[in-house]
């Protein structure tokens, strides 16, 4: 790393220093606040972020939101993935209760639901809480960028032995036009013993101006609980979104993360899962999709740190045009974790010759009782089963679009969620209907 004097790191301190009202106390902001005013970005130097430049957004420069307008009819498109749900809605980072269902008409459920400037007292020292004790191997600067700037977000809580029949959807919209936005909400979640929740946020832009979208989350799920964790992405072209989550799993407890990622200029997904207790469980799912000059990065850590614990990771790349993938994927299972169970996938298929893939899956294994795999390969449609489409009257540009959402389709059957399923598969269609080209 080294200590950037760029357009955007100015344009941070310039924030630091205004009289904004931030959503932490100073417990929290100070920490995070001493890595901002050293200004230190990762560059392709740094092992985690080699092949991932982050020059473009470094020279932007956010400033006030030239807004459109958003309407009931444009957040009833957006609630089509999740008809039936708890939805809060964030407009260009501020929290709206005109969109939003009132999360008081949900707390004699079991499950409360509180924006982050509304915290207090005991909620408000539990939500620091959960953060200062999560921690980061990629310590990046973009985790104290929401920490310290964060003006918003969510602390959702659900109480001991709950089962939560109805799912949370979260909604992050920009309506910005013409101007480069800012946004850096930052969750914390917290599902108490034996309960389950599911929660799916939805990043989307309705404006057509480039935004920086840097949230931030932080997750403890406790003995015996579950989380089912969504997350999709369809920002513009010019978005740039950087993202950490922190995971730490009790004892018995299960945490299943699905990523879509299927919009934005440069997305970075930076996700740390931790097991505190044995016989946890983590699932991570997830399908990228990039065209043009489009950059994804998916970055994934699994800390084994105790007996009798299983992690199952499957992703899946789809590259056109000039984009890149990246998939950076590190199990470490410390001595004492035996009987784990560590499997890892990651599958690109390359529909341009210029698209190119990074994967690069890891083992770290220092237990002598484990049972662990990974595995990653690089291609491009298989011509056989090609030219059985065509051989039955099919064309090619429909048979490439056959085998392509069959392809993504072996991660999205796994959403448990049928509206979001659904969803998720006719964004995947649409935006594979528009980049593969017709057969001449």
């Amino acid at each position: 790393m080294i200590q950037s004097t760029s357009i955007f790191s100015e344009w941070i301190n310039q924030q630091i220093d205004s009289d904004s009202s931030f959503a932490f106390s100073e417990t929290v902001r100070s920490p995070s606040l001493s890595k901002l005013a050293k200004g230190v970005f990762p560059t392709r130097k740094d092992e985690e972020w080699k092949y991932t430049p982050l020059n473009d957004l470094l020279t932007l420069r956010p400033v006030n939101y030239d807004l459109g307008e958003m309407d009931e009819e444009s957040i009833q498109y957006l609630k089509q993935a999740m008809p039936e749900s708890h939805t809060i809605v964030f407009v260009n980072g501020e929290y709206s209760d005109a969109f939003s269902d009132s999360p008081s008409a949900i707390e004699d459920q079991g499950l409360s639901i509180t924006p982050l400037p509304e915290l207090e007292g005991a909620a408000l020292e539990l939500a620091e809480e959960t953060i200062l004790n999560s921690t980061l191997t990629d310590d990046n600067i973009f985790q104290h960028i929401a920490l310290g700037l964060t003006q918003n977000g969510l602390f959702i809580e659900v109480d001991k032995n709950i089962e939560c029949q109805t799912p949370i959807h979260v909604l992050y919209v920009s309506t910005a036009h013409g101007m480069t936005g800012f946004t850096s909400p930052v969750n914390v979640i917290r599902v108490a013993g034996n309960s389950h929740l599911k929660v799916v946020e939805q990043y989307a832009s309705i404006g057509e101006a480039a935004v920086i979208t840097i949230p931030a989350s932080y997750v403890h799920v406790e003995d015996g609980a579950n989380l089912d964790y969504y997350k999709i992405s369809l920002e513009n072209a010019g978005t740039n979104h950087v993202c950490n989550t922190i995971v730490k799993v009790a004892r018995t407890g299960s945490f299943k993360s699905h990523q879509y990622l299927l919009g934005s200029n440069l997305t970075r997904s930076n996700l740390e899962i931790s097991f505190s207790g044995p016989s946890a469980e983590a699932v991570l799912r997830g399908v990228y999709l990039g065209d043009e000059n489009q950059h994804l990065d998916v970055r994934t850590y699994l800390d084994h740190a105790h007996p009798h614990c299983s992690s199952d990771q499957h992703f899946r790349g789809i590259l056109n045009g000039h984009s890149r993938g990246v998939f950076n994927g590190l199990v470490l299972v410390r001595e004492h974790a035996q009987k784990t169970d560590a499997q890892q996938a990651n599958k690109n298929l390359l529909l341009s010759r210029d698209a190119r893939v990074d994967t690069k899956p890891q083992l770290e294994i220092f237990a002598d009782d484990v049972k662990c795999a990974h595995g990653a390969t690089v291609g491009e449609l298989d011509s056989d089963a090609l030219f059985y489409l065509q051989s039955r009257g099919i064309d090619k540009k429909e048979a490439t679009l056959m085998l392509t959402r069959a392809f993504a389709a072996e991660v999205t059957q796994e959403i448990d969620i049928d509206s979001l399923q659904a969803y998720v598969q006719e964004k995947i269609s649409a935006s594979l209907d528009e980049i593969v080209i017709p057969s001449v």
